[in-house]
């Protein structure tokens, strides 16, 4: 057993010359204050010193349990995708759903539809969250997530499947895209599949340029949100790694232009989810790491399915020895920040959390 004897408050500040080792918790773990705090003393044996978590509202006493134990609290907002209060936002605004480039609607994949990013109303109701939260809680920082054009792109992007349909080609964004660049389909381009035809054919740059801007925008803009309410607040941002060339042109995520505007920037590599080998870890990280240097923070995966009766597909079932492969394509990569486990309670009271706590031991 690690016997840790620094006071919770000096073991935050060590994080400032430490590598984060951050475990991802679904707020079903915080929700009993009992039960979480069991569970903060698990993780910190595993050699975790950051909790990372996603929700729509919080509670002070988990992010106080959290610290009471000497780790750091990062707050995790979805911005474009609103899953957790099962597309409630889609179903009060159908303004707001994606449309596929086929003219279709993105219909619900697992889990999954997404939000079209264009929207200002909406863009505005999140950078007013990001305040709210940042002013109420004393978190050490917040997590961007979904802060891309919809595509569930752990399922999309596996080997084997077709090229996913791009999106979003709703009004509101055919307009912005007209007026930001000076290119609107003539007249007789009449239904939307003809228009986003007609966009990929003739103006394909200027088309993922305008994605890219958007989402680059607006993660500008929640830095100066957050930063406003709590100067010293970490930012991150969540982004979906590169596969074959196409993530930028479905996401809008340009790691260059995101990459000098947060402290963290987590590529998360569900490599069981997307049926690679952990060796794509690390392939994945050498052409990451030039862009976004020590700010990169990846996110591995470290189990399958937290419950086999949810409908979503984290993959086959992952065997320890994959776990142990997954830590060895993390410990030789000198130049990254740390790494994020998830999800992060399936590392406790066994053989991972032992393997984890040995790879931070030789970090120290």
């Amino acid at each position: 057993m690690l016997n840790f004897q620094i006071g919770a408050t000096d073991s935050r500040f060590r994080l400032a010359t430490e590598r984060i080792v951050g475990a991802f918790v679904f707020p079903e773990v915080w929700a009993n204050p009992s039960r979480f705090k069991t569970t903060l003393g698990a993780l910190r044996e595993c050699g975790v010193n950051a909790i990372l978590t996603e929700s729509d509202a919080y509670d002070r006493t988990a992010i106080d349990a959290a610290h009471g134990f000497g780790l750091r609290f990062y707050a995790g907002l979805a911005c474009f995708s609103d899953h957790a209060s099962n597309f409630q936002t889609l179903a009060k605004r159908p303004e707001l759903w994606p449309v596929l480039e086929s003219g279709e609607r993105r219909a619900q994949m697992e889990w999954y539809i997404g939000i079209s990013p264009s929207d200002r109303r909406h863009q505005q109701e999140i950078l007013a969250e990001i305040a709210l939260i940042a002013r109420t809680y004393p978190i050490d920082g917040l997590f961007l997530d979904f802060v891309r054009w919809p595509i569930h792109w752990e399922i999309e992007l596996r080997p084997g499947r077709p090229r996913p349909r791009d999106s979003s080609f709703d009004a509101t964004t055919l307009a912005k895209f007209a007026e930001e660049t000076g290119f609107a389909p003539p007249p007789k381009v009449s239904t939307t599949a003809r228009r986003a035809a007609w966009i990929h054919d003739r103006y394909f740059k200027e088309w993922v340029d305008f994605k890219c801007k958007v989402v680059t925008d607006f993660v500008g803009e929640a830095r100066t949100f957050l930063k406003g309410a709590k100067s010293d607040a970490e930012f991150g941002v969540y982004v979906v790694p590169d596969v074959n060339g196409l993530t930028e042109s479905l996401t809008g995520q340009r790691i260059r232009d995101l990459a000098p505007l947060v402290d963290w920037v987590s590529p998360m590599l569900y490599h069981n989810i997307l049926l690679r080998p952990p060796s794509w870890i690390g392939d994945t990280l050498a052409s990451f790491t030039p862009i976004a240097a020590r700010k990169t923070l990846p996110v591995v995966q470290a189990d399958s399915n937290r419950d086999s009766e949810l409908a979503a597909d984290w993959g086959p079932p992952m065997s320890d020895a994959n776990w142990n492969a997954t830590l060895a394509e993390i410990a030789m990569r000198t130049e990254i920040a740390g790494l994020v486990v998830f999800p992060g309670a399936s590392i406790i009271a066994n053989s991972r959390g032992q393997a984890l706590r040995s790879m931070v031991n030789k970090w120290r």
